[in-house]
């Protein structure tokens, strides 16, 4: 009866410490096939970007985003892995780029009501960031639009731009 008790408990406390990503009212509007293209700025440069990705729950405590993108007409697949930190009641975001060339690590958090997800990884000394804020535009939640910043190690902005990702239509 003890050991019945026992796996209860741990039954319960595991199903309240994982969170179903696919069920999060931000992320579940995430599954799906996207395109997206927009353009960052900074002083001397642009950078036009487009991007094709699926995104999708994996597990429990889990959502993979994955696909290719192309700056300036150089095409490299991503992935992102993104898990929710109980403990600090926050996202984590692992941005893998080819081949594992590039590794970036973004705390985030969720706004389940605005349905928004923020995002912000340092990146160097001093204050350099890369910061993405995402939200739906409009009640269909078929479109986010991704307002991105890159800063130096001063906090002065050297590139910036807005991304706009639409959910493809299913035949």
């Amino acid at each position: 009866m003890k050991t019945l008790l026992a796996t209860l408990c741990l039954l319960v406390a595991t199903s309240l410490s994982a969170k179903d990503l696919g069920m999060n009212p931000v992320f579940k509007n995430y599954i799906g096939t996207w395109k997206a293209a927009g353009e960052l700025k900074g002083e001397n440069n642009v950078l036009d970007i487009k991007e094709e990705w699926t995104g999708a729950a994996e597990g429990d405590n889990s959502f993979v985003v994955k696909g290719t993108r192309t700056i300036n007409g150089d095409t490299q697949p991503f992935q992102w892995t993104i898990t929710y930190n109980e403990g600090a009641d926050s996202y984590e975001a692992i941005l893998l780029g080819a081949e594992g060339s590039q590794t970036i690590r973004f705390e985030g958090h969720v706004s389940e009501v605005n349905l928004t997800f923020e995002l912000k990884a340092v990146t160097g000394s001093g204050e350099s960031s890369i910061t993405i804020n995402e939200a739906f535009a409009g009640d269909a939640k078929d479109v986010i639009e991704s307002k991105v910043t890159f800063t130096g190690d001063t906090g002065q902005t050297t590139l910036q731009g807005v991304i706009k990702h639409q959910k493809e239509k299913l035949p």
